[in-house]
């Protein structure tokens, strides 16, 4: 393993106190210079990985060299200047009258925030729970996905009596919605007419919806599959495959505060964002065929019971357990490599104020406002090696119905389930 490092972070923000006499007696203008603490700006990477001897000559020979990797680049930057001050009553003196002034100036909203509140950090939006979710939900759908084929034709086969009802049913479907529908228009009841005629049409299109997105679009696939395979060379010899899946998952928040610094109340807030995708490459060894391609394996073949599970697809949403089982299906005449999981995150913390306002009493006045701000960002990148026994039952990170083909799927199912248990307007 070696270790090396560019760049820096700097701890070099600073701001100005300029300080007018505080008495008749102090007549003493000062002025000084503040540092902050902990609190850094700059650029740095550092990486973390392993020298392999004569790499790229493995590489060119076909070795498969699984390395882990580690590379983070913090990226810190202040923006702006704040100028603000604060100001007494006028003292009566012999001579000019006197003001007791204090005038801030540069970093002065991170340096009080510092003080008052916390060193800024760069926290995490994404929990670990669901970081390690979105890992092992990736990974298990590599596994699955091993050996998997352009189609999947051992479960066409299996429903091949409901392929051929699927063709033939549209017609009669389209004469049964148009008697029904102009039967249900002589209704004399305008409410129960419409009604009538509504259920109709929802219930047409529930069936057609499902027959085209279950039915109709795998067909095609497996005809445009099969096309592709019998167009493809064959070579009767081992060769690397390598299989490939990937997700992602987005979190932000704001959160909002006040702290005091005498005589000065500034409201603020914290902007986060966390973005994480995650990478899953996976390398075997066999001899690839036309029944690979199609689907035909024992894979496949073991894998159909599950397909033809009633609402199997539906369990499939919400956890992954089809992947699961898919992943743990012995593999004839395969030899794995095994694999690496790669995950990318950028995670960015902006602080900045919101408001300034006077907490003192009358006798002082305040101006100006606090107006600059931080922003932290660090990217990071870990690649580590998995083996294929690590594939594991998960709640899916997207479940949630923010996908067209899915919130159809599910208006038609349950418009379906009504339709089964009785449900009619008519």
């Amino acid at each position: 393993m070696r270790t090396r490092s560019k760049g820096a972070l700097y701890n070099s923000l600073t701001y100005t106190t300029d300080l007018y006499p505080l008495s008749c007696a102090n007549r003493i203008h000062t002025i000084s210079t503040g540092g902050i603490g902990n609190v850094y700006i700059g650029d740095r990477t550092t990486t973390t990985d392993v020298v392999t001897p004569d790499y790229w000559k493995r590489k060119k020979r076909g070795d498969v060299i699984l390395n882990p990797y580690h590379n983070v680049r913090i990226v810190n930057i202040s923006n702006g200047s704040t100028v603000m001050s604060h100001t007494s009553v006028p003292k009566t003196c012999t001579g000019p009258d006197l003001y007791s002034v204090n005038v801030y100036s540069g970093k002065m909203f991170i340096a009080m925030y510092a003080a008052a509140v916390d060193v800024p950090s760069n926290t995490n939006v994404i929990s670990g729970t669901d970081t390690n979710r979105l890992l092992d939900e990736i990974w298990t759908r590599c596994l699955a996905d091993r050996q998997k084929g352009l189609a999947n034709l051992s479960e066409s086969l299996a429903e091949i009596d409901k392929t051929f009802d699927m063709v033939s049913a549209p017609l009669e479907n389209v004469i049964s919605f148009v008697r029904d529908f102009r039967r249900h228009g002589k209704r004399k009841n305008k409410y129960l007419r419409v009604a009538a005629q509504s259920k109709d049409f929802i219930d047409f299109a529930s069936s057609e919806w499902l027959r085209f997105r279950y039915g109709i679009t795998p067909l095609m696939g497996d005809v445009k599959a099969v096309m592709k395979a019998l167009k493809k060379d064959y070579k009767k010899e081992p060769k690397t495959v390598t299989t490939r899946a990937s997700g992602s998952i987005n979190r932000n928040s704001v959160s909002t505060g006040s702290f005091t610094n005498y005589p000065y109340l500034i409201s603020y807030q914290v902007a986060r964002a966390d973005q994480l995708s995650v990478r899953a490459t996976h390398f075997d060894k066999y001899t690839p065929s036309l029944f690979n391609t199609l689907g035909l394996t024992f894979h496949n073949v073991v894998g159909v019971a599950w397909e033809l599970t009633r609402y199997s697809f539906v369990v499939d949403w919400f956890a992954n357990i089809g992947d699961l089982l898919y992943a743990n299906i012995p593999r004839v005449g395969v030899s794995s490599y095994g694999g690496v999981l790669t995950a990318k995150r950028v995670v960015t913390s902006f602080y900045y104020p919101t408001s300034t306002v006077s907490s003192a009493p009358t006798v002082w006045t305040v101006a100006g406002s606090a107006s600059d701000s931080y922003l932290m960002t660090t990217y990071d990148t870990n690649r580590f090696i998995r083996s294929d026994d690590q594939s594991a039952l998960v709640i899916n990170s997207d479940f949630r119905f923010d996908k067209f083909n899915r919130v159809m799927d599910a208006i038609t199912l349950t418009n379906q389930w009504l339709r089964s248990v009785g449900f009619s307007p008519h």
